[in-house]
């Protein structure tokens, strides 16, 4: 059994401050409540178990980013700290529930010169770690960051719900409203900013304009708080934010976001991260998404995460189920009958 217990749901409470540096008091700040989020703490040899849970607004289960980030912080714990991490490669089979730790249980498949390899069975996580600075060997090259505007000067998600709400006080119907009240309670400690700015009416309904199909979008992201200079920790946030919103693209492309009453379900089912050089998660990150295919009830997600001065850092992929709720496909299936009709008339007419 552990030596230690800890409340295992948590609540990411509003704090607006920003910039102190993480300090065990009585004022708490984001960065250590970043760290926290993805600890585990050790209760026997190779089983590692989660501090922490969070449930976001609206989830059936556990935040998968922190799963991972808390699966790969748990298997570099078995390596020789002279390793980096190299990939993760995730399955998510079922809802977790926050009322019940989760066990990580590593096995050591290998461990080479270059490359040691884990997997975590109970988690269904693996992890591929190298020693830093292999590629330096080779010659390094990447795919150019997208020219887009600052960090600086983009309001950030929270400023953006905060703002919508203060003046359409009246022009939405109270669920809608209350549904964003609701997402301004779950304040994380990672500060994210959408390049592409969504008006009002498309951030209280989630109706958005379609995204076209390969068509990147961005976003900037880094923690609220600055970090120590453990780049195992930041390498796991990183992991922790790359599920963010990322199966969400596939659903921008069809013209809604996950809070359109238009989506029945959507939740990932796998997610991948390839670590090409170490990065600082309190210093800005470009998230450039784009999600290439949606059928049959699921969709796919490509990313590539990049630092403030243009270095690819991170390369994601993610799979997961994007439904549409049993109203708006009936909605949908109305509106291709009566397409085909037309076209079918029209066809008809232009033999006559």
């Amino acid at each position: 059994m552990p030596i230690f217990t800890y409340p295992n749901k948590i609540i990411f409470r509003n704090n607006k401050e920003e910039g102190a540096k993480e300090k065990a008091d009585e004022n708490v700040d984001f960065a250590l409540k970043m760290r926290d989020a993805i600890d585990v703490q050790l209760i026997d040899t190779n089983l590692y178990m989660s501090k922490e849970l969070w449930l976001p607004f609206g989830s059936r289960g556990a935040f998968g980013g922190q799963i991972v980030a808390q699966a790969l912080k748990s298997a570099w714990e078995t390596v020789h700290q002279d390793f980096f991490v190299h990939s993760l490669h995730s399955y998510f089979i079922l809802a977790c529930n926050v009322d019940i730790p989760v066990i990580y249980n590593v096995q050591r498949i290998r461990d080479g010169r270059s490359f040691a390899t884990r997997i975590l069975c109970k988690a269904r996580r693996r992890n591929i770690a190298k020693p830093p600075g292999m590629c330096e060997t080779y010659k390094c090259m990447h795919t150019d960051m997208p020219d887009v505007v600052d960090a600086d000067s983009l309001p950030s998600d929270i400023e953006l719900l905060q703002h919508t709400l203060a003046n359409t006080e009246n022009d939405f119907p109270e669920k809608f409203r209350q549904r964003a009240k609701k997402r301004l309670e779950d304040d994380q400690p990672i500060d994210y900013r959408a390049v592409i700015q969504y008006s009002p009416e498309e951030i209280i309904t989630g109706n958005v304009k379609p995204t076209p199909y390969g068509v990147s979008i961005q976003r900037w992201f880094k923690t609220r708080g600055a970090l120590n200079d453990d780049m195992k920790l930041h390498a796991c946030i990183i992991a922790y934010a790359s599920d963010s919103g990322f199966i969400n693209t596939a659903a921008t492309a069809n013209g809604f976001t996950y809070n359109s009453e238009s989506i029945g379900m959507m939740t990932s089912l796998d997610h991948s991260v390839w670590f090409h050089a170490p990065a600082r998660a309190d210093k800005w990150l470009l998230y450039d998404i784009h999600s290439p295919r949606t059928n049959n009830g699921r969709g796919v997600a490509f990313g590539r995460i990049y630092s403030q001065d243009g270095v690819l850092v991170a390369t994601t992929a993610q799979e997961g189920i994007v439904r549409l709720s049993a109203l708006e496909q009936k909605r949908q299936k109305k509106q291709a009958e009566t397409q085909q009709q037309l076209a079918f008339d029209n066809g008809n007419n232009s033999h006559l």
